[in-house]
């Protein structure tokens, strides 16, 4: 086997795996455009920087493994490893993906909330003193409520049978 059908070969392996590669990553940008929903115009800047961002590694693996030179065979492999992957992967890593989304939604979502709490302890040092003290407070209300609980049910039973009783007494 020569050098130039080795390439060939490797570049029959390679680029159906890039369209394969375009294909999951088209996903994840669909799965991310049903979950931000932009205007008409931030779609159009969006898919434009989605088909350079992929046209980038198509184009230096051509380069890098012939040399330049691109044959409409290539040019073919690329879709047909697209339709493959979008026609039998696809709706199986959907799901996955969307749940993988959401997920890492949350995990910014909780580091935001504890970047603005290290802010507002930073910047204002004494809303940490006046939530300690509310924490504190609303605690031990609970608590308060807790053990009262008790007393109230029962109170409350003892209030009935009196007013049952004194109900009782008053018909003749």
């Amino acid at each position: 086997m020569t050098q130039t059908v080795a390439q060939e070969f490797f570049l029959f392996l390679v680029i159906p795996g890039m369209g394969a590669g375009i294909g999951l990553l088209f996903d994840c940008y669909r799965l991310l455009l049903r979950r931000t929903r932009l205007g008409y115009f931030s779609i159009q800047l969006s898919d434009l920087f989605f088909w350079v961002l992929c046209a980038g590694p198509v184009f230096y693996v051509f380069f890098m493994i012939t040399g330049g030179e691109v044959r409409f065979v290539h040019l073919l492999l690329l879709p047909a490893g697209i339709a493959v992957y979008l026609k039998f992967l696809s709706p199986y890593v959907r799901e996955p993906l969307n749940f993988c989304f959401i997920k890492i939604g949350e995990g910014f979502y909780c580091l935001v909330q504890a970047l603005r709490f290290c802010a507002q302890v930073l910047f204002f040092p004494f809303r940490l003193a006046v939530w300690g003290v509310n924490f504190a407070l609303q605690f031990f209300c609970g608590l308060l409520r807790l053990i009262f609980l008790p007393v109230k049910f029962s109170l409350r039973w003892v209030w009935r049978w009196i007013r049952e009783l004194w109900r009782n007494f008053r018909k003749p």
